[in-house]
């Protein structure tokens, strides 16, 4: 189906260990085969990497369902062999021209001084709506004629007819023929319509999946020194030496090996800054309609280039800084469980750059900042993409450390979501217990102001509401006034779609002046053994307090016999009780995110009219997966 390329097999092995595979073997690449799959959760955060559960039952015994088109033979096209065998031996001697003038014109058009040979191999490289878009917009390609050449062009592996491969494959035609076709003819003739065969519309859907893993296995990066491959079949213990920010690592095991693993790393590579940088380029690949940060290139005052991974200098983007020339300190990433998909570039002269990548939806940290000029970087890389970059851990962070000196600052450590906490929010971090988890975990921290910017929002709450499943709560639900400029917010949205038909209320008389208090996970925490090498924790208790309510309103879904905990043979756990500083008012809160499985740890926002005050609860949500 590339033909005339060739197929690199050790490139297209390293793509497939680079998707998750499921326990029974098949790979998962980050799409649903049209709706032929089931994926979960069904609704969640908007970085959650959903994974395939399974053929969408309903279908089965549905003739007129996707899967009738889905079952039909993509290798069989009738419209295809008709077409090829009836365009032979009529090409036209003349091509479809514009009515255009070509006539030298004196307004402005960029492409008038280039020779038509030029214009007509840009044209060729086009897909067929640039085409449309550059003839409208100028008049220089507007005139060109649409040569058979161009049209020949379309069945290339990355355009519109690429689904044909046929077309291009001498075992099919043979030289002659290719040179004798109408090539307008087939490319009208293999277009896919209402009342194209399912066999045709069937070869599209599935070409439409495989276009960016056929980019990926034709795309040849430049080469990059020192990218040693270090694959290994189980993750690797973390190195202490690097300060590292990436995708999941985390693994499920049926005792041989492991499996649905997000990343993988199958290469490393360590790069030494030896002078200052004049810029920068951040190389992209794409899979399932997701971009990710494959690779960096440094161009150093000294005149050298440094590579740090895949470069590809056709699908780089280059970062934007006013300095002439600057030291690096460091990345802020948006990163997504499969690995980092945006950065931003903080220099030593204090400049950031915008974001290069989309960072829109993910969780994002500024791991990567320190207060000095980084002269190392260490990457890792899956057979396409970065899946983790990181820094060398004896470079301060951008904040301070905590008065103890026992952790880094989670503000600089944590990978927030939907942004970075600004400074004026106090994390209270000394007593969060999810600061004990690894640097290498892809655990997202959560914040959910339910008050509102400087409590806004809290004249309006009227209601809250706890989601309980399995015996342990898994979601909060906070409601509020007809006349609020925000009626709902819900600090799990992957609970909508499970098992939430115990709901436990809370009312509070926001409108009256009804403030909350505290909001402590003060009970016992059940330790269950996650299946994989971890554990997690179930919240089993929530005291909420107010300042109108004499006594504390405890959840406590074990208190409710149809809810009540197993017997089980695990230690109890109590959360440290954050302290409010007086003056402040709750406004919001802070959770750890932990998978599709489950929440770690919680933690309260507090708003003091000019300052915001971030406190902490230990909290566990356990989804309804």
């Amino acid at each position: 189906m590339l033909h005339p390329h060739a197929v690199p097999i050790q490139r297209l092995y390293d793509i497939c260990l680079s998707c998750p595979a499921h326990i029974e073997g098949w790979l998962d690449w980050g799409h649903n085969y049209g709706g032929l799959m089931d994926r979960h959760p069904t609704e969640g955060y908007p970085w959650e990497d959903v994974y395939i559960a399974g053929y969408i039952r309903r279908f089965l015994w549905d003739k007129s369902s996707p899967l009738t088109l889905a079952t039909s033979d993509p290798l069989d096209v009738l419209e295809v062999r008709q077409a090829l065998v009836g365009s032979q031996d009529r090409r036209e001697n003349t091509t479809m021209t514009s009515s255009i003038s070509s006539v030298w014109i004196t307004t402005a058009d960029c492409f008038q001084k280039l020779p038509q040979e030029i214009l007509e191999q840009i044209q060729m490289l086009l897909p067929a709506r640039g085409v449309a878009n550059v003839r409208l917009a100028s008049r220089s390609f507007a005139g060109l004629p649409l040569t058979q050449s161009f049209w020949a062009s379309r069945f290339a592996c990355h355009q519109e007819r690429g689904y044909c491969f046929e077309a291009r494959r001498l075992l099919y035609s043979g030289a002659h023929a290719l040179r004798s076709r109408d090539w307008k003819t087939v490319y009208e003739e293999t277009a896919v319509t209402s009342d194209s065969s399912n066999e045709l519309k069937n070869r599209k859907r599935i070409w439409g999946y495989l276009k960016n893993i056929a980019d990926l296995v034709l795309d040849q990066p430049l080469s990059s020194e020192g990218m040693a491959r270090e694959l290994e079949l189980w993750p690797k213990e973390p190195v202490t030496a690097w300060r590292p920010v990436g995708g999941d690592f985390s693994v499920r095991s049926n005792g041989n090996s492991p499996y649905q693993m997000k990343c993988r790393v199958i290469y490393e590579q360590i790069i030494s800054i030896t002078s200052s940088i004049r810029s920068i380029g951040v190389s992209f690949r794409e899979l399932s309609d997701k971009k990710y940060v494959s690779g960096l290139r440094f161009i150093l005052t000294n005149k050298e280039q440094l590579r740090l991974g895949y470069i590809l200098p056709s699908k780089e983007k280059r970062i934007e800084l006013d300095s002439e020339c600057f030291n690096l300190n460091g990345f802020i990433a948006a990163v997504g469980p499969r690995g980092v998909m945006a950065l931003r570039v903080a220099t030593g002269q204090g400049e950031i750059s915008n974001w290069v990548g989309s960072s829109e939806g993910l969780p994002q940290t500024a791991r990567l900042c320190t207060k000095t000029a980084i002269h190392s970087l260490k990457g890792s890389f899956d057979g396409f993409k970065m899946v983790s970059l990181a820094v060398p851990t004896d470079l301060q962070p951008l904040f301070p450390d905590d008065t103890r000196g026992e952790h880094l600052p989670l503000r600089t450590t944590g990978l927030w979501y939907p942004e970075i906490p600004p400074s004026s929010y106090h994390l209270h971090d000394d007593v969060f217990a999810g600061r004990n988890i690894s640097l290498h975990d892809y655990r997202p921290l959560v914040h959910v102001m339910f008050g509102g910017r400087r409590g806004s929002l809290l004249k309006y709450l009227t209601r809250i509401s706890v989601t309980v499943s399995n015996a342990a709560i898994v979601g909060i639900d906070f409601f509020y006034t007809d006349d609020s400029p925000v009626k709902h917010l819900q600090a799990c949205p992957s609970t909508a779609s499970g098992d939430d038909s115990v709901k436990i209320p809370f009312i509070i008389d926001g409108p009256g002046g009804e403030r909350l208090t505290s909001l402590q996970s003060d009970g016992d925490f059940l330790r269950a053994s996650a299946g994989y090498g971890s554990y997690r924790i179930k919240i089993t208790s929530l005291k909420i307090t107010t300042n109108t309510k004499p006594k504390p309103f405890i959840f406590q879904p074990s208190a409710i016999p149809a809810l009540k905990l197993p017997a089980g043979g695990f230690p109890p756990r109590k959360s440290k009780k954050p302290e409010i500083i007086p003056g402040t008012t709750l406004t919001g809160m802070y959770f750890m995110y932990v998978s599709i499985t489950f929440f770690l740890y919680w933690g309260l926002v507090c708003v003091r009219l000019r300052a915001y005050i971030i406190l902490n609860m230990h909290y566990v949500y356990n989804s309804c997966y």
